[in-house]
């Protein structure tokens, strides 16, 4: 990523599953460039849970590849916010139970 620093913005399409979207997201996250980088997502992982809750459709379902590109060139940008979840294993050593 750092190859694109020259452009003031730059659109990645991420293909896979979530955890490759996570992979690239945490990619941005360490070299703090949030602003620079805007992400499309192209599901074609085992795990979307990501693009299914979102209402993203099932992936690609081997349409026209540059027409999917002139999709996320066109698309209108949208801020969304990543957040961390506690699970279970993480109250476990102060948990009564």
């Amino acid at each position: 990523m750092r190859a694109f620093f020259a452009l003031e913005k730059v659109r990645v399409l991420v293909c896979g599953g979530d955890g490759t979207v996570s992979w690239v997201l945490q990619a941005i996250d360490r070299l703090g460039e949030h602003n620079r980088f805007s992400v499309a997502i192209l599901p074609l992982g085992t795990g979307n849970d990501l693009a299914r809750v979102l209402g993203w459709g099932p992936g690609y379902d081997e349409g026209n590849v540059s027409e999917i590109l002139g999709n996320v060139k066109a698309a209108t940008m949208k801020k969304m916010d990543r957040s961390a979840f506690p699970t279970y294993s993480d109250f476990k050593s102060s948990c009564v139970c």
